[in-house]
């Protein structure tokens, strides 16, 4: 790997800009719980867009989608793109009915229909897609940060989930839609400075030079449209439950612009998609196709650039990081505090008491993902663990929950569709192996969220069809 020496003086400057923005959020504009989680429910739509795209942008994609792309070329676009395109339908069909409902967490939403025990069941399958996420971006984090400060990983793991932890136990929410507003311009100008110098450093790219196969340069790639929709499905599938990014729906100052906010934040996100691909190609093109799928992002930043420019580009990657990181940090926290504490320990506890809970909980999650990521030393597989095993099981309750009437009737329905897709999912992946749940290629009969997930609708199509007689239904009114 070509010697780099970085602008110290950038980097500092950018994590003392995270470090002022918690400070002034925690002075202004935090004094209770719902503060920390949504923000007071005060937020704009272009902050909510903002935080929205930077959220999808993370360390995972730019590292694990550009190395993708280095094999399978430009069809790499849909490990994220598929998210992002969800993240819109949701702004029309999800996210309103939701707010509507005035939750902070989706747990909460599973008592009021069903009861305590959907609410445990929930929030347990949550904490496994959310803790995995976590632990997988704190990795992607640490293996930047490790290699370019010459420390090892552990060092790496402490500072910067220490870095990280500092503004979101100040500020919550507010300070996560701040930062991430910051971090989404970061990361576009660093990504976008990467793939400018990568076509100079290769003088652009021959599609006969990387690749005899036709479809390497195509968006459907080698598997075709068929390839495409399994993607799609599964980032509907696993995008309706993923809390971190419904509460910034939560935290919009309206239904309006919390719908804005979503359809905004996801063209966003979908146009800058196109760029980890363009950098795994071009890797494949200055470094050949034996270079590593981990190592392409790195290899390109320290081998394109330098000085200051590699520098922006490294900032990049901890903004990116740092603004998925402080989501699911904050959301599980939500769930700790809101799903646990004060429902189940102290219902009672007065609004400064459940305030600092909140915080201490933030300062405990994060130590508790750096300890996964130590033992289970993988990105892409803990960040897409968690998402199937939720998305086979609280997504298609909690979207038959909100757009059909008929569920609300069902408790027993849901509660068992909820405990077989989760159970089914691990059940699969147990029978395999944890390497292969990140891969790209993705077959309808064997990928375990594509296989579960007709299991479960069909067992909530029948069985709310069987237990729905004669019951009566709360209504979700939809805000216009």
């Amino acid at each position: 790997m070509d010697t780099f020496q970085p602008a110290w003086w950038l980097i500092a400057s950018y994590l003392f800009l995270m470090l002022a923005i918690g400070i002034w959020a925690a002075r202004t504009k935090v004094s209770k719980v719902e503060d920390m989680a949504v923000a007071g429910r005060h937020s704009g739509p272009w902050l909510i867009a903002f935080s929205v795209a930077a959220t999808w942008i993370n360390g995972v994609t730019l590292i694990g989608i550009s190395g993708v792309a280095k094999d399978f070329g430009l069809s790499a676009y849909w490990t994220g793109g598929s998210f992002v395109l969800a993240t819109i339908w949701m702004s029309y069909y999800i996210v309103p009915r939701l707010r509507a409902t005035r939750i902070i967490t989706i747990p909460q939403l599973f008592e009021r229909f069903f009861g305590p025990r959907h609410r445990i069941l929930a929030l347990i399958l949550i904490l496994l897609r959310d803790l995995g996420a976590t632990a997988g971006v704190i990795g992607s984090l640490a293996v930047v940060i490790s290699q370019l400060m010459k420390i090892s990983l552990t060092e790496s793991l402490i500072l910067m989930t220490a870095l990280t932890l500092v503004y979101v136990f100040l500020g919550g929410m507010w300070a996560i839609l701040v930062t991430d507003t910051i971090q989404f311009f970061i990361v576009s100008m660093g990504s976008l400075v990467l793939v400018i110098f990568g076509f100079l450093s290769t003088e652009g790219w021959n599609a006969d030079h990387i690749s005899h196969d036709s479809d390497f340069l195509g968006l459907l790639g080698p598997g075709g449209f068929k390839q495409v929709l399994a993607w799609i499905v599964i980032g509907i599938a696993i995008t309706a439950g993923y809390q971190s990014i419904i509460q910034r729906g939560l935290a919009a100052s309206s239904t309006k612009a919390a719908r804005q906010g979503f359809l905004y934040g996801g063209i966003l996100s979908t146009i800058w998609y196109i760029i980890p691909p363009l950098i795994g190609i071009l890797a494949r093109e200055k470094y050949g196709p034996e270079i590593p799928g981990e190592e392409v992002f790195l290899r390109m930043t320290f081998g394109v650039a330098g000085g200051q420019l590699a520098s922006i580009i490294v900032i990049s990657i901890l903004a990116a990081s740092m603004s998925t990181l402080d989501s699911t940090i904050n959301t599980i926290a939500s769930n700790f505090t809101i799903d646990v504490y004060t429902r189940f320990i102290h219902p009672t506890a007065s609004a400064r008491a459940q305030l600092w809970i909140y915080r201490i909980n933030i300062l405990l999650v994060g130590v508790l993902a750096a300890v996964i990521y130590s033992v289970f030393p993988v990105m892409m597989e803990l960040f897409w663990l968690g998402g199937r095993i939720m998305g086979a099981s609280v997504a298609p309750a909690l979207v038959a929950l909100v757009l059909f009437r008929s569920v609300r009737r069902a408790p027993n329905t849901v509660f068992l569709s909820m405990l077989a897709g989760s159970s089914l999912v691990i059940t699969y992946q147990l029978l395999g192996s944890i390497q292969n749940v990140g891969s790209m290629v993705i077959e309808w009969t064997v990928d375990p969220l594509l296989v579960v997930l007709p299991v479960t609708i069909a067992m909530l199509t029948i069985g709310t069809w069987i237990e729905t007689r004669n019951h009566t239904f709360e209504e979700i009114p939809h805000q216009s």
